[in-house]
């Protein structure tokens, strides 16, 4: 059964304010089908759909993107975040290979813009980071941070960049996110 939540309690569960929220929905979601502002009909949202809205309000509020990056960039990362499963109503799906081989606990994803005046489109690009192992060791008195991870680019159509080549970058920890997400609801 499919779970759907209201404007109120969104808000309340996951602390933001209502105005906000309901300017972030309007923002990151397409209309309403069923209502309008004057239908009589409250907005329903199922748990992709908040998260979406969730998503795109960390961008602005936190991150400090505006709306149209904020739009941008979550529809780049739509089909990586569904292939990933952050989507609720692909939890029944098959996991990927990659995933269930390397044992990934954690995903950072660096939103990056080119250092390239002229590139092309929107400028970002996608680097993620799969961490697979963090472990704190002390060695000759000084405390010794060693993490192993996966990093790869997200596949958005344009051309792919190194890190090195960003002239900034923000770090979205979107497994932090999730789960943040999902223990307001429990």
């Amino acid at each position: 059964m499919i779970k759907f939540f209201t404007n109120q309690e969104l808000s309340h569960n996951l602390g933001i304010n209502l105005a906000r929220w309901k300017r972030w929905s309007r923002e990151f979601l397409p209309p309403d089908p069923l209502g309008g502002l004057q239908s009589g009909y409250a907005r329903q949202y199922t748990a992709d759909q908040a998260f979406t809205v969730y998503l795109g309000g960390y961008l602005v509020g936190d991150l400090k993107f505006s709306i149209p990056e904020a739009r941008l960039i979550l529809l780049d990362l739509n089909s990586w975040l569904v292939e990933q499963q952050f989507y609720s109503d692909y939890t029944r799906n098959d996991r990927s290979t990659r995933d269930r081989d390397q044992n990934i606990d954690d995903y950072q994803i660096a939103v990056c813009r080119s250092a390239d005046v002229d590139s092309e489109g929107s400028g970002f690009f996608y680097i993620t980071k799969g961490v697979i192992a963090d472990e704190v060791e002390h060695a000759n008195g000084i405390r010794v941070r060693q993490e192993r991870f996966v990093e790869s680019a997200i596949p958005t159509g344009k051309k792919a960049a190194s890190i090195k080549r960003a002239a900034g970058y923000r770090v979205l920890n979107i497994s932090v996110l999730r789960n943040r997400f999902l223990t307001a609801f429990q």
